[in-house]
């Protein structure tokens, strides 16, 4: 089993399946991330005799994660640290660390391949962010244009938040029975 990304997706119209590629020209961390994944997945495919499965999560939510109300990102919205950025269009997919668990353990006897562990609702950053915020108690996110938050957060922050492109799950929900909770703050 190699551990993945599902959410590095080469920019496109709709979610991303397994066979979209990873993006190769983006912001910088973004472009290393990507780069980092999509290099770990083509040397294990190369490798003669071995059958890999690449797990592909989401953003991990749930207990004991970064995205909880206790977590990093609850105190950094709570602090308004957090803005939608632009229109806040970038799709985001998550998965409930229980289920990304549980996914793992199906994947010990799943065919090859990759499968995109995450929700079945990826949100648009001011959908999800806002009903974040709302969840942690937290007023509502403020909003920064994407120049600002490009002097301010940088080249990253304004892709995850702009350009980011949602995964589907239909072949783990087909291969792995994959059946993921609903985000529980949306």
């Amino acid at each position: 089993l190699l551990q993945s990304s599902g959410f590095w997706y080469a920019p496109g119209p709709g979610l991303a399946d397994e066979f979209v590629p990873f993006i190769s020209r983006a912001s910088p961390g973004v472009e290393a991330g990507a780069s980092t994944y999509r290099e770990l997945e083509a040397h294990a495919s190369a490798m003669p005799g071995i059958e890999f499965v690449a797990l592909r999560y989401g953003f991990f939510y749930g207990p004991g994660t970064w995205y909880t109300r206790e977590g990093d990102m609850g105190d950094q919205v709570r602090r308004q640290q957090v803005p939608i950025i632009g229109e806040g269009q970038g799709v985001y997919s998550f998965v409930h660390i229980d289920d990304a668990a549980g996914a793992t353990a199906a994947a010990l006897e799943c065919p090859p391949g990759a499968y995109n562990i995450v929700d079945g609702n990826p949100s648009p950053q001011h959908l999800w962010l806002t009903a974040f915020a709302r969840a942690t108690g937290a007023p509502g996110p403020p909003r920064v244009s994407e120049e600002e938050a490009l002097r301010a957060l940088g080249a990253d922050a304004v892709y995850y938040a702009t350009r980011l492109r949602g995964a589907s799950n239909e072949k783990a929900g087909r291969e792995l029975k994959f059946r993921p909770r609903p985000l529980e703050w949306l």
